[in-house]
């Protein structure tokens, strides 16, 4: 070999395939800030609905030319799973379905010395990784001195909670996605019921409109947005926070997503065998649920009773070396808890007990094999099943505050659960991918009266002697609520639930400097429905006192009754399809395009049921038909658009802009509040003293009078049906969904920068505009407004018309920032602070109402109910390896929340309920925790690990006070419910091998 480089240089360049000269790329380096002054505002970058990430980038010589015909191979470590592809005619290349893991990565050209590189690829990453070769024998060392820097031109308003987080931060339940709250733009909600969903407001979203996605297939229940099947925490390998910016091969959700994968099996056997313990005796005495007389809080002198075990384990290796690998876990937890009630002291007279037992029992299993079937073909299966039983649970979901509900108007939750899922990618070859993915699954959670004894649905309306001619006329199981209690059944009971199929296809296919990549589903989605709500009979009270037949000041209020059926089991067919690309233009600037179509017919499954529910209407009160069949939404196009800019040569600055539209999805619930409500009904009545709508004795010019009126007639039959023939008017209730019901989508904007500062600390900004159009609001359509300014029903067979529709709109405006510090593999830090403002003119949730005035929406306009000002979150681990004890701790500071005051008295002449004060006009407390957890490790033979947990949660005692009471009619107006825990005290350990 000649010793002249130049002339080494000129035979390689003999012998190489064409590349693209240096002067070439210096012309397109100077038209770099054209490109993104056109585009700044126009982008997002690209993500994958898949746990799987991707490789990609460019290999150069030493004068910059691009490189054709590399052979660039990727490594995974753990498993020595190979995949190669050869870079094309822009020296571009291109490796996608890469599992999360540890890889070296190799470039291979003949008259250049092979380079290699070792990197950590993430979940659902897309990670540019340049080379530059040089010219030399392929038979010298691999050169890894010259290392490119990863750069994430493609994950952006994105953060991974990685291993070893999930593994050395506290979490009290062992819930993973406790720790999405550590991505800057996610906070805590206070949201309860059905639409608590996730737990998690992003970017001022509601919580059911996130995405939860494992293993690339949704885990989210339909429903009520919320994860279907509980993946315990030791199971995930990472997972990863979308807040904003995601690709067109994610849709169905306008928030934000939580795409998570769990672990796998390796060429090495290893597993972990664990458990975590509680007991009353290591927690602080809680807020007793009362106050004393100058308004002071009350604590216990005791903590109730508490018992905790929680047992698991999991085991993976090869089946065939290299080949095949399984995985496979089991945990059980069993837990006696209690909830103190917040009931005013009126109540606690005659209810006992108000410290009331709850607890859970569940098993969960996963069972997951991965296959290298040859290079180019890979696959993987999972099955996954929870079987959960929630007792005493306050309200319709469990872990949601409930300190009014008594023992008898709990619950019991539960049921099975499981999911079965398939994914084969096959490299078709250097330049064509595909990804399909099958998955199945069923949830049947029941919701079981405390009071019926344990049934629910159709059964309690049995055992309660209900029929369809007069309702339930003895009121057996009639809910019954007061400002400062309930009693009664659960406000529903019976089963929610759904069985969804999805079919999935990515298709990737390479040009030039093109990604491209299409892809589509097609979704089975069947609702089970056996549900009594407002069946049973609902009543209601303004303020604290006995029923009593000779004291008119104790008689009802309002009566809600449902004369008809409660079951139901529709299903539909959604088909979805994206198309996207990733344009590298130059070799640090990446534009992608894309777009999404979603036709969510969910809400057309109703239509078979309309026109009978005409007939029995016209024939039983005449007029018109009252409804109409519903329409798809058709016309839901999500463009997404983004640029990613590495300005500098040495590729640690990253600036990105991003814009696109996301659509959320129907809930099965809406459907569900239609059926069960309305459409199913031989009649469904509501009736209310205080309003003009509701009370058929209304007197305009004496409305004490009607009131008066309406609350004698009520008492008459309480607690069973009233004689509705009684009646002035029919005062029939239509609750649904609009004909036209659009699904609601979030339109983002957002714009920022992530620095590395060396090796151990980086940083990111972002701010972030997200508006939320085609909202759903819950107006009570059967009004019009007369010229004089009076108010006269649209259609005078009906009371209420109340149909959720669109209208309403979400303002969300932040600042997003992280720092992480890693000065070594034994210590980390991260500190995420967002500061946002959030408005809102509607609080519909997943049920109907909502809705103050339906000719005027800014009557609701305010803070929106996730409006949280200031979040900040630090997360830290540090392990002191000369004795093996590791610190680790989450802390965290929330401004308050808002909440409305409120009153069940009319306060003007229209005939809408009314508000005090604007929505939202009060705050609640802060919200600040310091939750800490010592380890000491014990090591035997390099192979085998013993850890043991000390972890305490709420470190400094503090009070989070929850629920503030706003109902001018209680007696505890503008104090606080309940409050978070006191302090925790968890033990545990760890065995690993």
């Amino acid at each position: 070999m000649t010793s002249d480089p130049r002339k080494r240089i000129e035979a390689a360049a003999a012998n190489a395939p064409r590349r693209v000269s240096k002067g070439e790329t210096m012309i397109r380096n100077r038209i770099a800030p054209c490109v993104i002054l056109g585009v700044l505002a126009l982008s997002a970058p690209a993500m994958a609905q898949t746990a799987l990430g991707t490789l990609r980038g460019a290999v150069l010589d030493q004068q910059g030319g691009a490189l054709p015909g590399v052979t660039v191979t990727v490594r995974q470590i753990e498993t020595n799973t190979v995949q190669s592809t050869v870079t094309g005619g822009e020296g571009q290349y291109f490796l996608p379905n890469l599992r999360p893991g540890t890889y070296e990565l190799t470039a291979e050209l003949s008259s250049f010395a092979p380079t290699k590189q070792d990197l950590v690829l993430r979940v659902g990453q897309d990670l540019t990784v340049n080379f530059t070769m040089k010219v030399g024998s392929v038979t010298e060392a691999i050169d890894v001195v010259a290392k490119s820097v990863p750069v994430e031109t493609q994950s952006t308003l994105a953060t991974v909670i990685t291993n070893k987080q999930i593994d050395d931060l506290p979490t009290i339940a062992r819930n993973f996605s406790a720790l999405a709250t550590l991505s800057p733009g996610a906070t805590t909600s206070n949201t309860t019921g059905t639409g608590q969903g996730t737990g998690v407001s992003i970017s001022g979203q509601r919580p059911f409109t996130n995405g939860i996605i494992v293993d690339g297939a949704s885990n989210q229940m339909q429903f009520y947005g919320r994860q279907a099947n509980d993946f315990p925490q030791d199971w995930i390998q990472e997972f990863q926070v979308l807040t904003n910016s995601f690709s067109a091969e994610y849709g169905q959700a306008a928030g934000g997503i939580l795409n998570v994968i769990t672990r796998s099996g390796a060429n090495t056997m290893n597993g972990r065998g664990y458990g975590f313990f509680r007991d009353d005796r290591l927690d602080g005495p809680p807020f007793a649920g009362r106050y004393d007389a100058s308004r002071q809080p009350i604590f216990l002198d005791s903590t109730p009773a508490f018992n905790q075990q929680r047992w698991g384990g999991f085991l993976g290796g090869p089946v065939v070396k290299d080949k095949m690998f399984y995985f496979a876990g089991i945990e059980r937890l069993d837990l006696t808890s209690s909830d103190v009630l917040g009931i005013t002291d009126y109540w606690r007279q005659s209810v006992s007990p108000t410290v009331i037992p709850t607890g859970e029992k569940e098993t969960v299993g996963i069972g997951k094999v991965d296959v290298n079937v040859n290079q180019k073909n890979r696959a993987y299966f999972r099955y996954t099943n929870t079987h959960r039983r929630d007792l005493n649970v306050g309200g319709t979901s469990p872990g949601a505050a409930a300190p009014l509900e008594t023992l008898e108007a709990r619950q019991t939750f539960g049921g099975p659960l499981w999911n079965v899922l398939g994914n084969w990618t096959t490299t078709l070859s250097n330049t064509t991918f595909n990804e399909l993915l099958v998955t199945y699954g069923v949830n049947k959670p029941w919701i079981l009266s405390n009071l019926a004894g344990g049934l629910g649905g159709s059964e309690l309306l049995a055992a309660a002697g209900y029929n369809t001619t007069t309702g339930n006329p003895t009121g057996k199981f009639a809910r019954i609520s007061y400002p400062g209690a309930n009693f009664g059944a659960t406000s529903f009971t019976g089963l929610e639930g759904e069985g969804n199929l999805f079919v999935m296809d990515n298709f990737s296919l390479v040009r030039g400097r093109h990604q491209f990549k299409l892809g589509g589903i097609i979704a089975r989605q069947e609702m089970y429905m056996d549900v009594e709500a407002a069946h049973k009979g609902s009543w209601g009270f303004t303020q604290d006192r006995a029923f009593n037949i000779n004291d008119p000041a104790s008689y009802p209020t309002s009566f809600s009754g449902n004369i008809g059926s409660g079951q139901a089991y529709p299903a539909i067919w959604n088909p979805s399809a994206y198309a996207q690309d990733t344009w590298q233009v130059i070799n640090n600037v990446t534009l992608n395009l894309g777009a999404r179509y979603d036709l969510d017919l969910t809400p057309t499954s109703v239509n078979p049921y309309v026109d009978p529910y005409n007939q029995r209407i016209v024939a039983r009160l005449g007029g018109t038909a009252p409804l109409q069949p519903s329409v798809a939404d058709k016309n839901n196009v999500s463009p997404r658009l983004g640029v990613v800019w590495v300005p500098a040569r040495d590729r640690r600055t990253t600036l990105r802009s991003s814009f696109g539209i996301y659509y959320d999805q129907n809930h099965w619930n809406f459907t569900d509040i239609y059926l069960n409500e309305t459409l199913l009904a031989l009649r469904r009545i509501s009736l209310n003293a205080n309003t003009q709508a509701n009370n058929p004795f209304w007197t305009p010019s004496n409305t004490a009078a009607g009131i008066a009126q309406m609350r004698a007639f009520l008492a008459k039959s309480f607690p069973g049906y009233p004689d509705l023939s009684g009646l002035p008017f029919p005062g029939e209730t239509i609750l649904g969904v609009q004909p036209n019901y659009k699904i609601p989508y979030s339109t983002n904007f957002a714009v920022g920068m992530t620095h590395e500062l060396g090796a151990t600390l980086s940083a990111r900004a972002d701010y972030v505009h997200t508006q939320t159009g085609d909202a759903s609001i819950g107006p009570d359509t059967n009004w019009v407004q007369n010229a004089d300014g009076t108010y006269s029903r649209r259609d005078t067979r009906y009371a209420n018309i109340t149909l959720v529709g669109n209208g309403g709109s979400i303002w969300y405006n932040g600042l997003e920032a992280r720092v992480e510090y890693r000065p070594s593999a034994n210590a980390r830090a991260g500190l995420s602070y967002t500061l946002s403002k959030t408005r809102s003119n509607t609080s519909t949730g997943l049920s109907t109402g909502g809705t103050t005035n339906p000719f005027d929406l800014d009557e609701d306009l305010g803070p929106d109910d996730n409006d949280r000002r200031h979040n900040l979150v630090v997360d830290a681990s540090y392990l002191v390896r000369k004795i093996d004890v590791q610190l680790a701790g989450i802390t965290s500071y929330r401004s308050p929340l808002p909440y409305s005051v409120t009153t069940s008295v009319q306060l003007d002449s229209d005939p809408f309920a009314d508000r005090p004060e604007p929505r939202n006009s009060q705050r609640a407390a802060v919200d600040k925790s310091t939750d800490l957890r010592v380890s000491k490790i014990f090591r035997f033979g390099g192979k085998y690990a013993a850890t043991a947990f000390w972890e305490m949660f709420n470190v400094f005692n503090v009070d989070n006070w929850l629920r503030y009471q706003g109902s001018l009619q209680s007696s505890t107006f503008g104090l606080p419910l309940t409050e978070g825990p006191k302090r925790r005290q968890q033990l545990g350990f760890r065995f690993d091998f």
